[in-house]
């Protein structure tokens, strides 16, 4: 299943990626992921693309001439987020900088590798990772868990009604 979500091995809280929290989508441990098939991967974004990507959702970035000096993390959440970074002196949230870079997640770090001149993206999961872990909820399932248990971890707080 390539496109099954996965956390970064905790899933995130809705206020943490979208601003307004929501009582049962809170961050809860999801530790299973990090043993799924590309639970790691890398992409390389060359300084062109990076800035072709980033000015279409932040006109107002000023280059310095070094791309390594482009870009700098500034928050993260509990879960292994990215809340904000700086890029081009820009703040901008790390679900933004995911998107406009095709990024797996937001769950990311990244280098500058000045010898290959390209940006090199590590992420962590797949998705948004608000909510259910398709990658958890399996491998709660094959440790005997049943579809309410399995519900009731990635949603705490709610009630299953028939």
């Amino acid at each position: 299943a390539a496109f099954c979500s996965m956390s970064a091995g905790k899933t995130e809280s809705a206020e943490a990626v979208w601003g307004s929290p929501v009582a049962y989508l809170i961050s809860v441990d999801s530790e299973a992921d990090t043993a799924a098939p590309k639970y790691l991967e890398t992409k390389s974004v060359t300084p062109e693309d990076f800035r072709a990507a980033v000015e279409e959702i932040c006109p107002d970035t000023v280059w310095d001439e070094d791309p390594a000096k482009w870009i700098q993390v500034g928050t993260c959440t509990e879960a292994g987020t990215v809340q904000s970074v700086t890029v081009g002196g820009a703040a901008v949230s790390g679900q933004d900088l995911r998107r406009c870079l095709e990024l797996r997640s937001a769950a990311f770090s990244v280098i500058y590798d000045a010898e290959k001149k390209e940006f090199i993206f590590t992420t962590k999961g797949y998705g948004h990772g608000v909510g259910l872990s398709q990658w958890g909820a399996k491998a709660l399932a094959e440790q005997g868990q049943s579809a309410e248990e399995i519900l009731a971890h990635y949603f705490p707080g709610t009630e299953l009604r028939r």
